[in-house]
């Protein structure tokens, strides 16, 4: 991860690498740098308002092809975020019935996007929106309720993949990355109209709906939910965004009454100094402090704040670290229900 930021930097200019074995990288001067990239960027301008006319001549003379009328469209949409966005423009495009086919970390993190204003939207609308995902959200109906859906169906999936399917267009692929961010790029689907690929996608959808379990959330009373509620404030600390939303939405619905997000080791430090939270779950691998800076100044402010290191690292450097600064407890990526329960007893 460390190697592919240092090549981009190189990419751009910011920095130069040697050509030994290992590669040894060192920052140039920034002031020039940037100098150097904003000419550049002057000089592309230029060279377009210069030859804009005589573009534009070449294209007024090209004969172009009339699009042939009934033809199927089949678009790529790539990138995670963008993938998302056409999700929405779908659900909102829906007036009568929509199939909706994801996984666990789609559910997750389409709460941070648009589509559960969208739902809500549609659902004022009259849209039936028909939702559909894996078993392990049993035990999770929280993500679910808050997409704005209080009844679904667990069924087997075809695929790890994400598919809607209305009467008119057709998202699906096969697969999706994991939870990590840097995967954002890798991720596509295919949106089509294409008659063939709807009918075959609503006949599938229809057999899942038809042998899926029904499922459907029960209103609690809130009082009562806000009393039971444990009254405590956790910071949770990962430079990766998408495992901090995860593991603090776990906690908040694990009942912790107030979860701190951050995605920054100094940042963390000013939180505690300011929240002086009853436990800290602190990643170790972070890009401007490390885990265990942040634990030393923590304790200095705090000597005996309850703080838990996680990590994927179990390197013999590492552990024997983890092992001199003595922290309250460790949980090892991937996340694992049990540990964190333990914790939190």
């Amino acid at each position: 991860r460390t190697y592919k930021i240092l090549e981009n930097l190189k990419n751009l200019g910011f920095a130069t690498s040697t050509l030994s074995s290992p590669i040894k990288f060192s920052a140039n001067e920034p002031e020039s740098i940037l100098k150097d990239i904003i000419l550049k960027q002057k000089q592309k301008v230029e060279h377009l308002e210069k030859n804009s006319s005589q573009f534009l001549k070449i294209l007024s003379r090209l004969k172009l092809n009339e699009p042939q009328i009934g033809l199927p469209k089949l678009t790529i949409v790539s990138n995670r975020n963008n993938i998302y966005d056409q999700m929405a423009k779908i659900i909102e495009e829906t007036a009568d019935r929509l199939f909706i086919v994801v996984t666990l970390s789609d559910i997750i993190r389409m709460y941070y996007t648009s589509i559960p204003e969208v739902i809500k939207k549609a659902t004022k609308n009259n849209t039936n929106i028909k939702l559909m995902t894996g078993p392990e959200l049993l035990t999770k109906l929280e993500y679910i309720k808050r997409l704005g859906i209080n009844k679904f169906k667990i069924v087997t999936l075809p695929s790890p993949g994400r598919l809607l399917c209305s009467e008119s267009q057709v998202l699906m692929s096969g697969n999706t990355s994991s939870q990590e961010n840097k995967n954002i790029n890798d991720e596509s689907v295919m949106v089509t109209n294409s008659n063939d690929i709807i009918k075959n996608m609503q006949s599938l959808c229809e057999f899942l709906w038809e042998s899926g379990e029904d499922i459907v959330i029960e209103e609690k009373n809130n009082k009562k939910d806000k009393k039971s509620q444990k009254q405590s404030t956790i910071l949770v600390v990962d430079d990766d965004s998408d495992a901090v939303n995860i593991f603090a939405d776990y906690l908040e619905i694990k009942g912790v009454s107030s979860v701190e997000r951050c995605t920054s080791g100094k940042k963390a430090i000013e939180r505690f100094k300011k929240l002086r939270p009853e436990a800290v779950f602190l990643d170790i691998m972070m890009p401007d402090v490390d885990g265990f800076y942040v634990l030393e100044e923590i304790r200095k402010i705090e000597p005996k704040a309850k703080i838990i290191m996680v990590t994927a690292d179990k390197s013999p450097a590492t552990t024997k670290k983890l092992k001199e600064v003595k922290p309250t407890d460790i949980i090892y990526k991937p996340y694992d229900i049990e540990q964190i329960t333990r914790c939190l007893k």
